[in-house]
């Protein structure tokens, strides 16, 4: 009876992709829901679920039913569909870019971040064969800088596709490291060489699930703490009382 009520299924979805994350990712990680802003007053669309660095952020507007989430404090947007239909890939690439491209300006208290990076996640229930779904992630991203794609496609069960930012990452390494500028040089200055395919994806049949939980909290622990600069989000021009 849930799946033929769509917001309903919708709903339902999400909550087993958020119960899983919230029983199994370390307590500093918090798993939300709601609108993202950044401090030039952009949103991005509502996000089915977020990773967020709980010790130092909270949402906004906790009673409504809209919260807020400040970019700055997101470590991950999760897309969820039921399948992954070519429309249904489209749909999330064009997500990811908005939230991609929102500017970030992160608070040092406690550290600034080791990886500014956001993750995009598009997880689904159902999807094609992985060389159908490989092709149809390569048409979807040609067009698209590797800043803004999707960085990881998990069907569980299935399969785990990598590309964006983290594959540059896995590939290349910490920008500027020694083994990013070795292999920079190399492929001659051009970052989509050294990277080969803009995408990868691994057929991992009912093992999908470990591989890819592994590798997002290896990067999760890497990426540092995060803290959003609240005074930045402040109007320059409002005053709010005066000193008596």
């Amino acid at each position: 009876m849930i799946s033929t009520h769509k917001p309903t299924a919708g709903r339902n979805r999400e909550s087993l992709v958020g119960n899983f994350l919230e029983k199994h990712l370390p307590d500093y990680f918090g798993v939300d829901t709601g609108l993202i802003l950044s401090r030039s007053g952009e949103f991005s669309k509502e996000a089915d679920l977020c990773i967020v660095a709980q010790p130092w952020n909270a949402p906004l507007y906790l009673t409504s039913p809209s919260r807020i989430l400040l970019v700055e404090a997101v470590y991950a947007l999760i897309e969820v569909k039921t399948r992954l239909t070519p429309s249904a890939l489209a749909d999330a690439v064009t997500k990811c870019r908005r939230f991609k491209t929102l500017p970030r300006q992160f608070d040092d208290a406690p550290a600034p971040p080791r990886i500014a990076d956001s993750l995009f996640i598009l997880w689904a229930f159902e999807g094609p064969t992985p060389r159908t779904l490989k092709r149809n992630i390569l048409k979807a991203i040609s067009e698209v800088p590797t800043h803004e794609q999707p960085d990881f496609i998990i069907i569980p069960n299935s399969i785990v596709a990598t590309s964006g930012t983290y594959r540059v990452l896995t590939k290349l390494g910490q920008f500027g490291s020694p083994f990013w500028l070795q292999t920079y040089q190399e492929s001659g200055g051009d970052v989509n060489l050294a990277l080969g395919d803009p995408t990868e994806v691994h057929d991992l049949g009912t093992h999908a699930l470990l591989p890819f939980f592994i590798w997002l909290t290896s990067w999760l622990k890497r990426a540092g703490p995060r803290s959003a600069p609240l005074l930045e989000y402040l109007p320059n021009d409002y005053v709010y009382g005066h000193v008596v």
